[in-house]
């Protein structure tokens, strides 16, 4: 037989009162009650927990060594708990995701409205900032989803991997280059190249992939946001090297835009959340919402 939460939650009282009469008056029960439960506790377990005298108890050796543990498992089942009741009541009145600006006006927008569809009473408030910055947001738990680039830098994060793209060059469609169906990355060895800032995770990336082949890509333009590069593709500075996720902005400037191959390159998104908790039932919702959304594309 393993122990109940009750028992557990007995436990925990009892540690942190050292008196019977107060950890009962704290769980609301009897004294005889909460006896009974942490005497079970200790039969299921085989071992003795506490060290009883005259004025109280304290922990024995055993009941230190597991007191982390069980303080632990308490309150992730407190936590699963709260998550079942808002589940069931869809009480929960408010979900944050940080997203870089390009996935919040091109990717997102779909999934948010069939969100505000499933769960009309849930607030989704959407941190749309610059890439570098969405860890940071869900590692301080500003947010708990975020949508961010794989790197191959560390994180403490869990990232789960749920849409690819490739790179593609974004042109003015008179640049001589707008004449190929397809580049390769050398017809890019001479060519002006607008591109991020060198800290943001997709630079960092394709300059990480394109070095394994020894390439190099000149950037004369560095900006942070693509529609700031887009708009100096536009005026003929230079071209863009992009992912096909702001192939819909390309079209509304009227540039045009080639697919890079040779060595082909991709970009994987990935949906960040902090280690160690489940996630809301609203956060649930929305992820299933995103990878349905992005399959489907």
């Amino acid at each position: 037989m393993t122990a109940s939460i009750d028992q557990m939650k007995a436990f925990l009282a009892l540690a942190e009162a050292g008196n019977f009469t107060r950890a009962a008056q704290r769980l609301g029960q009897s004294q005889s009650t909460l006896s009974h439960a942490i005497a079970r506790l200790e039969a299921q377990l085989g071992v003795r927990l506490f060290d009883r005298h005259t004025r109280g108890c304290r922990l024995s050796e055993a009941g230190v060594a597991l007191l982390p543990s069980l303080s632990r498992l308490v309150q992730d089942w407190q936590h699963m708990a709260d998550n079942a009741r808002d589940l069931a009541t869809l009480g929960r009145g408010r979900l944050c995701v940080a997203a870089p600006t390009a996935q919040c006006a091109l990717m997102l927008p779909p999934v948010v409205r069939a969100f505000s569809q499933r769960l009309p009473q849930v607030q989704l408030l959407l941190h749309d900032v610059g890439e570098q910055q969405v860890q940071g947001l869900v590692r301080d738990g500003v947010a708990e989803l975020g949508i961010a680039t794989a790197t191959e830098a560390r994180s403490d994060l869990v990232a789960a991997p749920f849409y690819t793209d490739q790179y593609t060059v974004a042109m003015p469609p008179e640049h001589p280059l707008a004449k190929r169906p397809a580049l390769n990355w050398a017809h890019l060895r001479d060519v002006p190249v607008i591109g991020p800032l060198p800290d943001n995770p997709v630079r960092r990336h394709l300059d990480e992939q394109l070095g394994r082949q020894g390439l190099r890509l000149s950037y004369t333009h560095e900006v942070s946001l693509p529609w700031t590069m887009l708009g100096l593709v536009r005026e003929q500075l230079g071209v863009a090297v992009i992912t096909t996720a702001l192939r819909p902005l390309v079209d509304w400037l009227h540039l045009v835009a080639r697919p890079v191959g040779r060595p082909a390159v991709s970009r994987t998104l990935v949906l960040l959340r902090a280690p160690g908790r489940p996630l809301s039932p609203p956060a649930s919702v929305f992820r299933e919402l995103l990878t349905g959304s992005t399959r489907a594309r």
